[in-house]
């Protein structure tokens, strides 16, 4: 766990390893320092004697350890594993962790946690102080001197604790845009897990967290990055399937002070029930379809060119959007070339705001403003 130090004040100690700090407070506590009647000073003396040579041998026990601190979109990647939840329990406090040179050099802890910490894909770990920063190549170490919010961390094997979904989204609020901190929050209450190692970047799994949850959890919290999580979690929509329907949603309704369109939450792959006459020509009583705002009839459909590269695929897309469009439904296909290319997106939005009855600002800032919102989103 690093060099051993003399730690002179209370300030340098809690700074240098704020997990050892946590033990002492607890040492130092009235609970521990309470004693019954009848208790001399000297039976008060040797309790707090044992609880400091407990506090040290487990210290001293834990830092023999090969140890790794999983953090930010490292960590995330794991939670995208459908059944990881299921199977970790969080780590108990008092919370020892940290993250060594040599834990991270170690192929057999990396291969049995299934990480990776190369240049193509960076290991993020967490630190207790910026002396303590890892620094080797496909490493990148984010500091958290501070004590940790309850369940913060995980068991994800022996050797590797795995920050918590919450924890992460904290930890990026901390660090990151205001917009990096939506999308992180969208990605935890939504039914995917971003994964370099998934076909098209993602797995499908359950929701991490409900955004009532999350909420609840940031309106206790008051450390670091909890305050820009909270900001982040007014702009949440749950329920997105994919990355790509997050960033279609968060164009069309972040603040347009933020490069968005304002527009009130859509409903998220929603059902939409087909009448009997058009049931025979689409082949099904039903349709799901990405986004929906009921009120103006407006269906927004996000085609990946990936699952949308086969004729029956594009078949069935052109059959059940035609029979939308029978019912009065407008739908729109959205494309990422549509979103990267200006002119397509000016397009594609002002019809959609034209459906709503409103106008975005004409002007070349905003339309900058949205272009740099559309970068941002596709590359966080």
């Amino acid at each position: 766990m690093g060099q051993n130090r003399t730690l002179r004040t209370p300030r340098a100690a809690r700074r240098a390893n704020p997990a050892i700090y946590e033990m002492a407070s607890l040492v130092k506590s009235p609970v521990l320092r309470r004693s019954t009647s009848g208790k001399c000073a000297s039976g008060r003396l040797r309790q707090s004697h044992a609880a400091n040579r407990q506090m040290q041998d487990r210290s001293l026990s834990y830092s023999g350890r090969t140890m790794i601190t999983v953090d930010d979109i490292s960590a995330l990647s794991r939670w995208a594993d459908p059944a990881l939840a299921a199977r970790l329990a969080p780590v108990e406090k008092p919370v020892f962790w940290s993250t060594s040179s040599e834990s991270v050099r170690d192929q057999a802890v990396l291969r049995a946690a299934r990480l990776e910490a190369t240049t193509e894909r960076p290991l993020h770990v967490l630190v207790p102080s910026a002396g303590e920063r890892v620094r080797c190549q496909g490493v990148v170490s984010h500091v958290w001197s501070t004590p940790l919010p309850d369940n913060a961390l995980y068991h994800l094997t022996p050797e590797v604790i795995l920050a918590s979904p919450q924890f992460c989204l904290q930890g990026i609020s901390a660090r990151g845009s205001l917009v990096k901190a939506v999308v992180t929050a969208m990605e935890i209450c939504g039914d995917y897990g971003r994964t370099p190692h998934a076909n098209g970047g993602f797995f499908k799994r359950s929701p991490l967290a409900r955004l009532p949850e999350l909420r609840e959890h940031f309106d206790r919290n008051h450390g670091y990055g909890a305050k820009k999580a909270r900001r982040a979690l007014r702009h949440v929509v749950e329920g997105s399937r994919s990355p790509m329907e997050t960033v279609v949603i968060l164009l069309f309704t972040l603040p347009v002070e933020m490069g968005g369109c304002g527009l009130p939450d859509p409903e998220v792959n929603v059902r939409i029930e087909i009448p009997p006459d058009l049931r025979a020509a689409l082949g099904k009583p039903y349709v799901v379809v990405d986004l929906c705002w009921r009120g103006v009839r407006i269906i927004l459909e996000y085609d990946s060119y990936l699952w949308h590269s086969t004729a029956a695929a594009v078949d069935s897309d052109s059959t059940r959007n035609e029979g939308l469009r029978d019912l009065g439904w407008m739908v729109r296909s959205v494309t990422v070339g549509m979103l990267t290319n200006d002119r397509m997106r000016r397009h594609l939005v002002s019809k959609v705001m034209e459906r709503f009855g409103r106008k975005l600002p004409a002007t070349p800032q905003f339309d900058q403003l949205q272009h740099d919102l559309i970068q941002e989103l596709l590359t966080c």
